[in-house]
């Protein structure tokens, strides 16, 4: 069943949970047009997955997807994809993604397995587990109310230590729209809301023992070669030591010196960007990213010691055993204190010590509350903006949190206008995928030496990649559509095969004095992997059939122009003296000025300019049938454009720009 190359396991597993039964079709199909991954999910999203279901719905499929370089000796290449319908997108559920790191995607290929579709509902609580000879399943009973790092301890007892296993925690169980599905201690999708979604299909865990199998590759001496290249081009960045993607404050550094016993990573990856840590009278566990969310609050409030050091700690633990998005917490926990200090809420309604911002007790109390739904936690499991809408006053601090789409600020929107619009044009928080992006024209610019980056080394990298210094300059929109589209396909090709965007595309070299990468590291390895020899642009093409994909399901689901937009906040400058220009901001905008308001004139004209690159309709931006066609997506192009219609404004073959 394995197709005749190397990289894919050749089998998606697919698992009735209400007839308890599963099946295993062939992936060959999706491999030549979708590679595998995103792309492989999306299409079987796009084929099965109606736009009427409900994302809580025994119709969804949960689609988990590794791609053919998943688990090989590729640097960064231990994650797959999860897919679904998401109850978290705002204003509507959408067909979504979300990463999962760790060790699962490699062990789920080594079991024979591609990708694993979960379809229906269970009928009672139930765990899989999945080896190379077949499914069965488990009851869950005794797990169900259990937290996400109880119920791998109790699994591995059972099913061995080489088993690695996706679970929820109450948050999921309870269909918390911000609820994720955790591995080991800190790899999680967490972005979607899709331990909801497993959630409400009553799976409390899936265990893989991939035991006695293997993963093919081609050219393995290849392999070997590249995989020591590109490890010594990307050099070694202080992302090791930081886990974080900008310069810490020195209580972050203090908190590692006194605490963190070493590094952590996902399967095969030098960057070993999670640190493992040991805080007294407090579980051990990873940490990495936007887990830092509650150290400055505790530090401000406690000062510094243990006990502030405890309290943060405890906010991390908590979140990721309740199985509660960090992201969403970072943006609802400052949001509810400046509600309470502007009037809008207070201690006793909410049963919350809305007063002790930074304390312990009200970061515990507020996850508890949202993972088992107690009082106001019942309206924050809805998602902040749907919680936004139920409470009176709210909305405008909320803005000042969330730029689009429900989720918490990644950047800042009114300050870098490619990141506006990256933000503009997805289902969800882009910027998970878009680090590459972030880091060139942001934040390395920010790093000391001799890690960061001159204006002039960035300019060069921008010129080079995207033919246009100018698509870097953030006092400007221009260049930016092109910079966009780019960077979205190249994100398609990395979530499809599946690569970490910590490290891919390599924009940056950190060993090179000119700091220069490669942007060709992709179709190399993928060519070395699978033995299907790709050049860049052959993969680059992959990757915009892809994301035309994931356009298309977004239109079908009733996506139009006029939806490719920014909370309406965001278009104003902020009143100095309003609530929301007091908010705090949750310290990941990274601006300078965070009040003035996102130019519309500029940024409307910036899409009609990405429209058109696309090949979409420029008014409703809707891709035209042509482009659907040209990118071999004739079952879409027949779905979106009936009858052979050519869609407005279609032009001719071969006019859609060139990202």
């Amino acid at each position: 069943m394995r197709p005749e190359s190397g990289g894919w396991a050749g089998g998606i597993l697919r698992v009735d949970l209400s007839g308890r039964s599963s099946r295993v079709s062939p992936s060959e199909p999706y491999v030549e047009r979708f590679v595998g991954g995103l792309g492989l999910a999306a299409k079987i999203a796009w084929d099965e997955i109606s736009p009427g279901c409900s994302a809580l719905g025994a119709e969804n499929k949960l689609i988990f997807a590794a791609g053919p370089l998943t688990g090989t000796l590729a640097p960064g290449s231990g994650r797959l994809e999860v897919v679904a319908k998401s109850p978290r997108t705002y204003p509507q559920e959408t067909v979504t993604r979300s990463g999962l790191g760790g060790h699962w995607g490699r062990e789920l290929k080594l079991a024979g397995y591609d990708a694993l579709v979960l379809e229906g509902r269970a009928e009672r609580p139930v765990y899989l587990l999945i080896r190379r000879d077949g499914v069965e399943f488990h009851p869950a009973e005794d797990l169900w109310g259990q937290d996400t790092f109880a119920t791998q301890k109790l699994l591995r007892r059972r099913h061995g230590p080489r088993s690695q296993a996706v679970c929820i925690g109450p948050a999921g169980e309870n269909q918390v729209l911000s609820a994720t599905i955790m591995s080991e201690t800190s790899f999680c999708a967490g972005k979607s809301g899709f331990g909801a979604v497993m959630g409400a299909k009553k799976v409390k865990a899936v265990v893989v023992d991939g035991s006695g199998g293997s993963i093919g590759v081609a050219h393995p001496g290849r392999l070997i070669q590249l995989q020591a290249h590109y490890r010594e081009l990307l050099g070694v960045s202080p992302m090791r030591e930081w886990t974080v993607g900008y310069v810490p404050p020195a209580h972050h550094l203090e908190f590692f010196n006194n605490y963190r016993s070493g590094n952590a990573s996902c399967f095969g990856c030098p960057l070993q960007c999670m640190a493992f840590v040991r805080v007294p009278g407090l579980e051990p566990s990873q940490i990495s990213c936007v887990n830092w969310f509650y150290l400055n609050p505790a530090h401000d409030y406690y000062g510094p010691g243990l006990e502030a050091d405890q309290a943060f700690w405890s906010a991390n633990l908590l979140s990721n055993k309740l199985g509660l998005d960090t992201f969403e917490l970072a943006g609802v926990a400052p949001w509810l204190k400046d509600l309470y200090q502007a009037g809008l809420i207070d201690e006793k309604s909410a049963g919350l010590p809305l007063s002790r911002f930074g304390s312990r007790e009200y970061i515990s109390q507020l996850i508890e509350s949202i993972a088992f739904r107690r009082g106001l936690g019942d309206v924050l499991a809805l998602g902040a903006a749907r919680a936004a809408e139920k409470l009176p006053g709210a909305w405008p601090i909320y803005e000042r949190y969330y730029p689009a789409h429900g989720q918490t600020e990644h950047d800042s929107v009114r300050n870098f206008p490619g990141i506006a619009l990256l933000w503009a044009l997805d289902s969800r928080d882009p910027m998970i995928d878009h680090h590459a992006y972030r880091h060139l024209s942001v934040t390395r610019l920010r790093w000391p030496q001799p890690h960061g980056l001159t204006r002039e080394q960035a300019e060069a990298a921008a010129e080079k990649i995207f033919g246009d210094k100018t698509a870097i300059d953030h006092s400007t929109y221009q260049a930016k559509a092109r910079a966009v589209a780019y960077c979205q396909n190249r994100s398609c090709v990395m979530n499809a095969l599946v690569l970490c965007d910590l490290l891919y595309p390599i924009f940056i070299s950190q060993s090179r004095s000119d700091r220069l990468g490669d942007t060709a590291a992709e179709s190399r390895l993928f060519s070395a992997v699978t033995g299907r020899e790709t050049t860049e642009p052959e993969l680059d093409l992959i990757g915009e059939r892809i994301f035309t994909l994931e356009r298309a399901i977004m239109v079908r689901e009733g996506r139009t122009r006029a939806e490719d937009t920014l909370h309406q906040g965001h278009f104003q400058d902020l009143a100095q003296d309003s609530p929301a220009a007091r908010a705090g901001g949750t310290g990941y905008g990274l601006a300078a000025d965070d009040s003035r308001a996102v130019p519309r004139a500029d940024f409307e004209r910036a899409k009609t300019e990405y429209y058109n690159i696309r090949g979409y309709d420029p008014e409703t931006g809707v891709p035209t049938r042509q482009t659907l066609l040209d990118l071999g997506l004739e079952e879409v192009a027949a779905e979106l454009w009936p009858q052979g219609s050519a869609g407005p404004a279609a032009g001719p073959a071969g006019e859609r720009g060139d990202p």
